[in-house]
């Protein structure tokens, strides 16, 4: 828990945190904790652009389920549009569809999911923020 407050309030470089809302993923459960979703909006100036972060951590989150590879003939996702790699040194997949927002979801582990998504941001730039926003939480963890 002590690490999730922390990725709660990670700062990411040359982005700026304008809302933030946390619910549990169970509204309903009195008696167990099932985990929490962390939903925030950060902008940057410039250049102008605006990042989706989707937090989920719990064990009724689970883990990210993440493919060893996309394989549009067994029916899992069309190949297309995604990619399954690492981003630092984690699983990930990237969706890229011409009509849709970027979006990258990494498996962070201990039941953590980590969600970018951006209709302003590279392929490029999304990779980049999801590294600096891993290392950064890496680094507070032993604190």
């Amino acid at each position: 828990m002590k690490r999730l407050a922390r990725l709660m309030l990670l700062l990411i470089p040359g982005w700026q945190l304008v809302s933030q809302h946390v619910q549990p993923l169970i509204p309903d459960a009195t008696s167990e904790d099932f985990g929490r979703v962390i939903y925030q909006t950060y902008e940057r100036e410039s250049p102008r652009a605006t990042l989706e972060v989707i937090l989920t951590q719990g064990k009724g989150a689970g883990s990210l389920y993440v493919p060893n590879s996309v394989n549009a003939s067994k029916g899992l996702m069309p190949a297309g549009g995604y990619e399954v790699l690492e981003v630092g040194g984690k699983r990930a997949i990237l969706e890229t569809q011409s009509n849709l927002p970027i979006a990258l979801a990494v498996d962070v582990g201990d039941n953590v999911a980590l969600t970018l998504e951006s209709a302003s941001l590279s392929r490029e730039e999304i990779l980049k923020v999801a590294e600096e926003t891993l290392s950064s939480w890496k680094n507070t963890k032993s604190d």
